[in-house]
């Protein structure tokens, strides 16, 4: 197996069609350039958020073309962001200090990105309270959801099963197309609202200067997921149970 192929086994899947087929192919090219050097994961983490950081010191501007720099720096953090967790497990570097500092990370950004953008909106087109109202809402879903994420509903204990085995099997077959059903939602646009398909609608929205838009669409269907993403939780639970 060449160097890229263990690399790209690191990536963790599956995950939403956007950081599959245009993130992961960059993160992982990263990491093959890295891997040999004395960078560590935490040391990409540290540079995600300085890159994004940065995009956003753009974005308060306002002015279209330091907008469109910031969203390619923004983008570019979030490649970096994908090959820290892939270069700690390629290396087998894991630490809890890693992934708390990859959280408190996110979380920057994630506010950095939306106010930054909310700001330099209203630099160019006067004040606006409805702006900060639907980016902060934008940001109160994003946390929601991300919350959900560190959430597992508890899994139930086997019980022995005193049904018919024809039975057994209608209930076997019954969960392998719900399997299959779930495997192909995978190749469905926006499917849970993960991070990758978060920064793909940033980049589809504000490279047509939607800012208005954006933060409606995040508001609306991230809102929508909160919904969505504990009723499946509950049906994966009850089926795991039968």
């Amino acid at each position: 197996m060449s160097e890229l192929a263990k690399i790209n086994a690191c990536a963790k899947r599956p995950i939403d069609i956007w950081t599959n087929f245009i993130y992961y192919p960059l993160s992982i090219r990263l990491v093959y350039a890295v891997r040999k050097t004395g960078i560590t994961p935490n040391a990409l983490t540290i540079s995600s958020l300085i890159i994004a950081l940065v995009g956003c010191a753009f974005f308060l501007r306002g002015v279209r073309q330091d907008v469109l720099i910031g969203l390619l720096l923004v983008q570019i953090s979030y490649v970096v962001d994908c090959a820290d967790g892939q270069l700690a497990r390629y290396k087998q570097q894991f630490s809890p200090v890693g992934g708390w500092i990859d959280q408190v990370a996110d979380r920057i950004k994630e506010f950095s990105i939306y106010t930054s953008l909310a700001y330099g909106y209203t630099r160019l087109h006067g004040s606006d309270n409805q702006i900060w109202l639907y980016a902060m809402f934008a940001l109160f879903v994003l946390y929601l959801l991300e919350y959900y994420g560190q959430i597992r509903m508890g899994k139930p204990q086997p019980a022995v099963s005193a049904q018919p085995s024809a039975t057994r099997e209608e209930d076997a077959q019954s969960q392998d197309g719900f399997a299959r059903a779930q495997r192909l939602r995978a190749f469905i646009p926006f499917r849970g609202f993960l991070i990758g398909e978060q920064y793909f609608a940033l980049l589809a929205f504000i490279v047509f200067d939607a800012v208005r838009p954006f933060f409606l669409f995040v508001g609306i269907l991230g809102g929508l997921m909160c919904i969505y993403r504990p009723v499946i939780q509950y049906v994966k639970l009850k089926r795991n149970s039968m």
